[in-house]
């Protein structure tokens, strides 16, 4: 029996080794991250937010710094780096002001797939909880800063 090394086993080990480092390398944190907000949601002083729904591409959700009491989250981060968040109330007395929006979730931007970072959603609000109303959020209605040291 033969107990030299194989050259096929070590070049077979080494190319497994480069392949687990590349993986992890690419799940390190490496993008850029923000905070978003949603300054000015085009909603009425009468209205409260009951759900939201965000798609990110080309990033992920990394942080969610405030989750109401009472409230169902669902967060996709897709491999794909296409995001998803969902979120909905339990009970009414859960419904938050447009003022929730401020600061709300932190991002990671990851445009390595050459795909252009962008957001856009809806926000769902009703006056007597009986009607709802879908505002339509546009990457336009997005404020974003950096967040330093991550």
């Amino acid at each position: 029996m033969n107990n030299k090394p194989d050259s096929r086993r070590i070049l077979a080990g080494a190319l497994f080794a480069l392949t687990l480092a590349s993986v992890a390398a690419s799940q390190a944190s490496s993008g850029q991250r923000v905070t978003v907000s949603i300054p000015a949601p085009h909603t009425t002083s009468k209205e409260r937010v009951v759900g939201f729904e965000i798609h990110v591409t080309s990033g992920k959700i990394a942080a969610l710094p405030k989750i109401p009491i009472g409230w169902n989250l669902t967060v996709d981060n897709d491999p794909s780096w296409n995001t998803t968040i969902t979120a909905s109330i339990e009970v009414g007395a859960a419904a938050v002001g447009p003022d929730y929006f401020r600061d709300f979730i932190v991002v990671e931007k990851d445009e390595s797939l050459g795909v252009p970072f962008w957001l856009h959603g809806e926000i769902v609000v009703t006056e007597d909880f009986k009607t709802q109303r879908r505002v339509r959020i546009t990457p336009n209605d997005f404020a974003m800063k950096a967040v330093a040291n991550h």
